[in-house]
């Protein structure tokens, strides 16, 4: 990353349904330094709550609200309100042209220390073309090693859903990227890639696969990737999927890999997927600080 004050934006995109998860995101970065002088947090608005924002900033986050104009209307015209959190990525060095180096990072993720950033920092420094990711699952998860002819299946069908018969099979072969964590200098030639790939699949996929719509900007990032060859691999312990498994918080309260030997610290708990695997996590505590940050109200909402 470059050594200019502000040079660094950890970015982050909710509307008030996820504002709750978001926090404990917030709060988490805080906890291992961040903002700082160097690196910024920024939150896209994409329909949060005037007390909401208040407290983003309260907590040092700058708020941006989404731009709709950035976006091809022909990919506009077929999300959702809450996808708008997943096609903004390819345009954000256009709504933040002040910052050198861009860290995206899901909203209803936090941080466990401050690993990662190092990483991302260690990534734009020796490969500055290069997008950093981590496979969406991996041999840290429970998944891996008892559904591995499912996951195979479930990205085969991602591929056949807009592209060619041959490529499908190529691109299903070989274990997915995440695009909840990533990292890219604004220099990079895969923010264009990523929107050209955008403009491409959203209204293909609208009309062949509308259940795959939340998946879209993600799988067309593993097509540029695939296509490219402009990647840098993060070790997955850096964007934990907790709901493909293979965790746990042990009595001192660290949230570790469980599946093999030796145990190994989780930096990044990805709570993905979270409408469905709600009451494990709750179960599990596996929300930043087991919930404690949240309100009581908040509290009885999500165990309801």
């Amino acid at each position: 990353m470059s050594e200019n004050p502000a040079a660094a934006a950890i970015v982050f995109s909710c509307d008030e349904g996820y504002v709750f998860l978001a926090r404990g995101l917030v709060l988490s970065l805080a906890e291992v330094g961040y903002p700082n002088a160097d690196t910024k947090i920024v939150l896209v608005d994409i329909g949060c709550g005037s007390e909401s924002l208040a407290w983003m900033r309260d907590h040092g986050v700058e708020v941006v609200p989404f731009d709709p104009s950035l976006i091809p209307q022909k990919v506009m015209d077929v999300i959702k309100p809450v996808q708008r959190a997943q096609v903004v990525r390819p345009w954000l060095p256009f709504l933040l042209p002040q910052f050198e180096h861009i860290i995206w990072l899901d909203c209803d993720l936090w941080l466990q220390n401050g690993d990662l950033m190092h990483q991302m920092r260690f990534a734009a420094n020796i490969a500055p073309d290069a997008v950093m990711l981590a496979p969406g699952i991996s041999h840290y998860n429970t998944t891996f090693f008892t559904s591995i002819d499912q996951l195979l299946n479930m990205q085969r069908l991602w591929y056949e859903s807009c592209y060619d018969p041959d490529f499908a099979k190529l691109a299903a072969g070989q274990l997915h990227y995440s695009s909840g964590v990533f990292g890219m200098r604004r220099s990079s030639p895969v923010w264009a890639l990523w929107r050209q790939e955008i403009e491409f699949i959203y209204p293909l996929m609208a009309t062949r696969n509308t259940n795959l719509m939340h998946l879209a900007e993600q799988i067309a990032l593993n097509v540029v990737v695939l296509r490219s060859g402009l990647l840098v691999r993060l070790d997955p312990i850096y964007n934990f999927h907790c709901n493909s498994a293979g965790l746990l918080r042990t009595d001192n309260g660290r949230v570790v890999t469980n599946m093999m030997l030796p145990s190994r610290e989780i930096g990044v708990i990805h709570l993905a997927n979270w409408s469905l695997m709600r009451p494990q996590y709750l179960e599990h505590r596996l929300l930043y600080r087991s919930g404690d940050y949240l309100t009581p109200a908040e509290r009885a909402r999500i165990a309801s």
